[in-house]
């Protein structure tokens, strides 16, 4: 285990809301920087000139983006291309009910706001320990008129333990503090949930194992990798082929996410 990985995991043990804070701060920053850096923030400004500040695509088309959203690589966002590997899933949770979604790590609001936009009469939790981005979902969701998002700093076992629902949607990106809320003392609730996460894998595959060891009893768990490029989802006329390319296409390295769908009656007998 490398250095970082040490001083990591001895942070989320000590210090686990510091940590998480610094963590999350730290990675939009270095976000933010590179939109900059790589020129993706003036084409992302040509794109909302062009489109305007509502998602023109995907399952969570017409949803309004605020001024916050838009000093992150808003581009995907927007056009709908953000984590395309995952509208699928994200779909077939749309044709569900839950009695609560719980959002870990929701940045922005993006999926948080979506979800909430989707499920009007379900109540939303968001979690970020990142002061901007609680402020940031607070703004998204009152921007797009939704008032069932309720937004808190720290998920952690024991609140998931207390006040998860049964038959709650699961979304969690807590880079790599998955490991404390999913493998620690089993948490009933998560028996029935729905759960969609993305992995902070120290070893390859080792995360979709272990979510396949302590969750294959009741769940049905499904994996996809990231893509290595974006389809061209539709013309802008103020954008070269070569720039809607630049700008559909996530900055990140790569990446995975597990699915877990609860078992029916059926497929667990």
């Amino acid at each position: 285990m490398g250095w970082k990985h040490f001083l990591r995991n001895a942070g989320y043990r000590f210090a686990p809301q510091l940590t998480t804070a610094v963590i999350s701060s730290r990675a939009r920053a270095h976000s933010a920087a590179l939109v900059k850096e790589w020129g993706l923030f003036d084409l992302n400004q040509k794109l909302l000139a062009e489109v305007g500040h509502k998602v023109v695509g995907g399952p969570f088309e017409g949803m309004a983006l605020t001024a916050a959203a838009e000093t992150q690589h808003v581009g995907p966002y927007l056009l709908g291309t953000y984590e395309m590997e995952l509208h699928p899933w994200v779909e077939r949770c749309g044709r569900e009910r839950f009695s609560q979604v719980i959002d870990i790590g929701s940045s922005f609001g993006y999926y948080a706001v979506g979800l909430a936009r989707m499920f009007p009469q379900t109540p939303v939790v968001a979690f970020d320990t990142d002061w901007w981005a609680r402020r940031a979902v607070a703004d998204m969701a009152a921007a797009n008129g939704v008032t069932n998002v309720a937004i808190k700093s720290k998920c952690t076992p024991e609140w998931l333990a207390r006040h998860l629902q049964p038959y709650a949607l699961v979304v969690s990106d807590c880079e790599g503090y998955e490991r404390a809320l999913f493998f620690g003392p089993p948490i009933p609730a998560l028996a029935t949930a729905t759960m969609l996460v993305e992995l902070h894998d120290e070893k390859p595959g080792e995360l979709e194992a272990m979510f396949r060891e302590r969750f294959s009893s009741t769940h049905v768990v499904e994996e996809v990798s990231g893509r290595p490029t974006t389809p061209r989802v539709r013309e802008i006329k103020g954008l070269t082929g070569a720039e809607l390319d630049r700008v559909s296409h996530e900055v990140r390295g790569p990446q995975s996410w597990v699915y877990l769908r609860p078992l029916t009656r059926r497929e667990a007998s």
